[in-house]
């Protein structure tokens, strides 16, 4: 979720979810795709009343699109994206630039790699000076083209690239202020 859907997504807010979180319940990223209520010291938390003195759902509506861009930006310092996120963006990575290109063989270095930032997906080429810190599949063998397509597809469907974006960024997210 990126600021302008966030603002959308506030936007599209209830006055009875606005009602929630005056009375201190928490404003969660769903799936890094829509805002839903939860208790406030639940996971994928963007924002709860805390010691702000808001009485009216105007003010939180006010505050939240006033402050989206810094509200977002913390958030994904702190909190991975969803499983789901990541694998549909990276599946539209691979439709876009094709599975192969985020392959290569163990001790060399693919074509493209993967970062995430600020809740998006964005693909990198050696020409970035963080290239190698970013994702992507190291295979064993020397496959055809075919092959290194299925390996990516399943490296997707298995739940494996999230995990190694996971273990990628595991002291990020667990880092406290």
């Amino acid at each position: 979720m990126n600021a302008q859907e966030f603002k959308e997504a506030v936007n599209a807010l209830t006055e009875e979810e606005l009602t929630a979180i005056l009375q201190n319940e928490g404003l969660v990223i769903h799936q890094d795709q829509s805002l839903t209520i939860g208790p406030a010291d639940g996971a994928f938390v963007i924002y709860e009343l805390g010691d702000d003195g808001f009485t009216q759902t105007d003010e939180v509506k006010d505050y939240l699109l006033k402050n989206a861009e810094s509200l977002i930006e913390t958030y994904y310092q702190f909190n991975p994206i969803s499983k789901e996120c990541f694998n549909r963006e990276l599946q539209g990575l691979f439709n876009e630039h094709g599975q192969d290109v985020f392959v290569c063989l163990r001790g060399k270095t693919p074509q493209k790699v993967i970062f995430v930032d600020d809740g998006q997906l964005i693909v990198e080429d050696e020409t970035s000076p963080r290239f190698k810190y970013g994702i992507y599949l190291q295979i064993e063998d020397d496959s055809s083209a075919m092959v290194k397509i299925n390996k990516a597809k399943n490296w997707l469907l298995s739940g494996t690239a999230y995990g190694d974006y996971i273990s990628t960024n595991v002291c990020r997210f667990s880092a406290m202020e």
